[in-house]
């Protein structure tokens, strides 16, 4: 079924109480995609993530909220059908996906070795003393130092303890041969418990600059994650909890990653199409304007052709605005609302009108949600033309962004996406 027809049951006077105010325990399943349960411990971690976090359950939240809450629900269905999909193409049997999330899961082990390094250290409180003493220093950053300083010591010995046990060796090549004269399968440092090619190194080097230097300062960064990673596993620390989940969740974003990657590529435009989108959407051949304007709404159409005339005839606007707008923004700001932005979608019939008129004229009452509105032009930045990379680049991300939509909308109506009896009793479905 289409994400619409499925968010189109969702009552709006409950998604306060679905998504703000569930009384249920952390792993309440919330919807069912394919055979994986979304549960509203996810939900809410997701949510808590962003600047529309859910508030307790006693406060009113913002319709923004709402809305933002309803959105991101919706992104986590959508992800899930495409980690689906791209499970199903077997994508995730890929080399170069395998290695980067087993690269990912090293460091997360590393990462968790050094902290077990790091526990076992302790500095006395007379130590802490002396030393601020000495550095002239408050106690609160005299411990941080000395803690830093402790850490740089332990790290340091453990390199060279492991460097030996695993009998590390660095390959000759890397003094004789400069960067240019590197290949792929270069083997350039092996060990008991691992090898790093040349093939390893060349992404993270593209970023660093591609020097000498910059390898070996990387290699060093990786022979450390590597050993470290080697004791970890040794330890068991693989086993945690964890560990596990967080492995597997980067793993699974990667994957969602690279398939949006490949659906980006299968439907980037041609030139043909790029041409026929430009000429449906003329709007698109313009850099976006900014209209500095004034508004007064009225309820009826009569009513706010009448405020126009008296405008038209020299009444003061933002007098008129305080007096005879219904629009409480306008009202309080005597007719001043943020600028109008035109040209970021298809003109609507506001923006149409503000590019009908100069500075200092009033458009014709123009029907919107909440009644009539008249707007004072005051200002409106020169209309330029897009050069021609800029357009195409900008067409290209637009027509991927609606094939890419379409190809979700297809997953979803073909998915089974079934909303938990739980949630329903709470009132958010029916």
């Amino acid at each position: 079924m289409g994400i619409e027809n499925v968010f189109g049951k969702l009552l709006t006077t409950t998604l306060v109480i679905l998504f703000f105010g569930l009384p249920a325990s952390a792993q309440t399943p919330l919807v069912k995609v394919g055979g994986r349960v979304i549960t509203m411990e996810e939900l809410r971690r997701v949510v808590n993530s962003t600047p529309y976090a859910m508030p307790d359950a006693k406060i009113q939240p913002s319709s923004n909220q709402k809305r933002a809450t309803l959105q991101i629900l919706g992104e986590i269905i959508d992800s899930e059908l495409l980690y689906q999909e791209a499970i199903a193409s077997k994508i995730e049997l890929r080399t170069d996906l395998r290695n980067e999330i087993d690269r990912y899961a090293k460091s997360l082990l590393a990462d968790a070795y050094r902290q077990r390094l790091f526990a076992k250290i302790r500095r006395s409180t007379n130590a802490i003393a002396r030393y601020s003493g000495e550095k002239h220093v408050s106690e609160e950053a005299a411990k941080a130092l000395l803690q830093n300083e402790e850490r740089r010591k332990v790290l340091t010995r453990e390199k060279e303890r492991l460097f030996d046990f695993y009998q590390v060796k660095y390959y000759p090549i890397l003094a004789k041969t400069e960067i240019a004269g590197l290949k792929a399968a270069e083997l350039l440092v092996s060990s008991a418990a691992f090898k790093i090619y040349f093939s390893d190194m060349q992404d993270a080097l593209a970023d660093s600059g591609n020097t000498k230097s910059a390898l070996l300062d990387l290699l060093a960064q990786a022979v450390e994650v590597e050993l470290f990673a080697a004791e970890a596993k040794k330890g068991g620390l693989d086993q945690d909890k964890k560990f596990i989940s967080d492995a597997a969740e980067y793993g699974k974003n990667l994957t969602i990653v690279v398939h949006r990657k490949e659906l980006e590529k299968k439907y980037r435009p041609n030139n043909g199409e790029i041409e026929a989108f430009v000429r449906e959407n003329e709007y698109l051949r313009f850099k976006p304007q900014r209209a500095d304007v004034l508004l007064i709404v009225a309820r009826a159409e009569k009513e706010a052709a009448s405020i126009r005339e008296r405008a038209l005839k020299g009444e003061n606007f933002y007098r008129l605005a305080m007096d005879r707008s219904i629009a409480p923004n306008a009202r309080i700001n005597s007719g001043r609302i943020d600028p109008v932005i035109i040209g970021d979608h298809p003109y609507t019939s506001v923006e149409k009108a503000l590019l009908d008129i100069k500075p200092g004229e009033i458009t014709k009452p123009i029907k919107g949600d909440k009644g009539y509105s008249i707007f004072k032009l005051m200002a409106i930045s020169p209309k330029e033309l897009k050069s021609a990379d800029e357009l195409r680049r900008s067409v290209t991300r637009q027509i991927a962004a609606r094939k890419m939509a379409e190809h979700v909308e297809k997953l979803r109506e073909t998915a089974s996406i079934q909303f938990y009896p739980a949630a329903k009793e709470i009132g958010g479905l029916i």
